[in-house]
């Protein structure tokens, strides 16, 4: 028997375990997390001055074959007359050889309270209709490496290729036009999360999130025009624990970032820990950037690690005289 039919499935087994176990215990995630506000918290549905349209895509541990792609997209509007803001949302990501995917396509809704001239509460809710799916076909199983080319298996496959529900998440925002601080409770409804029909549901995820932009120079016609603004994001999901901090330089147009993702008090957690570099532009409502993690533990450069890039516009509107003019969440 070769050796090659033992290994190559044994190695393809190996990163259909790993994507099978994320998709139990961790959500897809975005390194530019700030360039994904709807996903990250429905209270950022309309927290800008208009208009919002995000496309991001995220190639992670890109020399591997099959690993983890994903594509998100999002748009929001601020509905000043109501102090609200809508916006809708659809993720697809795809993982292992047996393709293992997730769709989720949602709404949300958030609603400014003002609490004084300066600052500003914004309660979130969201709701999504989830899809998992999975391609048998492109699996090798245990009892199929013993001969040579691989048979048939006899083991027991799940009974259903997809699986559907439908999931929540409410979420609570604290921010003036230069300061945010929030919180984030999702899968409410704990979505079902098993190809065989048993019990197993989606953990719960928390997160906690908060930042500070430092203006260094503004100007009367262009505003902000150059910056530097520090952020936290921390979640937790079941026994997964994550911290990513850092902080990006504005200067009109130019964008440069640096960030750090791991756990630095807890240990175990393979492959979690990195080190993110970002740059982009911003001009005239338009902001692309492209950021690329750097693994620094467990997998280490032989990860390839990740790259992901997203594009972003916004489009004012002008509003209406009225007495309160809510703070507008800065875009970090």
């Amino acid at each position: 028997m070769r050796i090659n039919s033992v290994v190559l499935p044994l190695i393809l087994g190996c990163v259909f375990v790993g994507a099978w176990s994320r998709v139990q215990a961790q959500d897809p995630q975005f390194t530019q997390f700030f360039a994904n506000p709807v996903y990250m918290s429905p209270s950022y549905a309309g927290a800008s001055s208009g208009h919002r349209a995000v496309l991001s895509y995220r190639d992670q541990w890109s020399i591997m074959p099959n690993m983890y792609r994903t594509l998100s997209a999002s748009y929001d509007v601020n509905i000043a007359s109501l102090r609200s803001g809508v916006g809708v949302f659809v993720l697809g990501d795809l993982a292992g050889t047996g393709n293992l995917g997730t769709i989720l396509v949602g709404a949300v809704y958030s609603y400014s309270v003002p609490l004084t001239d300066v600052w500003s509460f914004r309660p979130g809710i969201g709701f999504y209709y989830r899809q998992n799916s999975i391609s048998y076909s492109r699996l090798t199983w245990g009892d199929q490496l013993n001969t040579d080319p691989p048979s048939s298996t006899t083991m027991q496959r799940p009974g259903k290729r997809r699986i559907y529900d439908i999931d929540a998440t409410v979420s609570i925002l604290f921010h003036s036009e230069n300061a945010w601080v929030g919180s984030t409770w999702d899968h409410m409804l704990r979505p079902k999360d098993s190809f065989y029909g048993e019990g197993s549901r989606v953990p719960f995820r928390f997160s906690l999130f908060g930042g500070y932009r430092f203006v260094i120079q503004s100007l009367y016609r262009r505003g902000v025009d150059q910056s530097l603004s520090v952020a936290a994001n921390i979640r937790y999901q079941q026994r997964f624990a994550q911290i990513d901090v850092g902080g990006y330089w504005f200067k009109y147009p130019l964008l440069l970032g640096i960030w750090y993702r791991g756990v630095p008090m807890l240990k175990g957690y393979f492959g979690s820990d990195a080190l993110a570099f970002m740059v982009g532009f911003r001009y005239n409502g338009i902001q692309v950037a492209y950021s690329y993690d750097l693994t620094v533990s467990g997998l280490g450069p032989s990860s390839g690690g990740s790259h992901e890039i997203s594009l972003t516009y916004e489009a004012p509107i002008t509003p209406k005289k009225r007495k309160y003019k809510a703070p507008i969440c800065p875009p970090y």
